[in-house]
């Protein structure tokens, strides 16, 4: 798939190809492939956690609108936004 190519209806999970660790909370990952370091906050950690399985965007947003104060549409282009950003960099798969 071509960049930014993830919607509301894509089914995203993690990839195979990171080491990942959890530091204070927060979750800090290796490509194995390109050897790339990767910091996530909180929130990104989180994200992260719930694509353990696959999981569609929409659905995602919606855990997130229960555990974070923000509204649907902000949580939905941020979310948009990150996951296209690891798609890009080969970091989670698409279903």
């Amino acid at each position: 798939m071509k960049k930014n190519s993830i919607t509301s209806t894509t089914t995203v999970c993690q990839t195979q190809e990171v080491v990942t660790s959890d530091i204070d909370g927060e979750v800090v990952m290796m490509s194995i492939a390109k050897g790339n370091y990767y910091g996530m906050d909180a929130i990104g950690s989180r994200i992260w956690e719930l694509m353990a399985h696959p999981i569609k965007v929409k659905d995602l947003v919606k855990l997130l609108l229960e555990e974070f104060k923000v509204d649907y549409q902000t949580c939905e282009k941020d979310v948009l936004k990150f996951l296209n950003e690891l798609h890009d960099d080969n970091i989670i798969a698409l279903h």
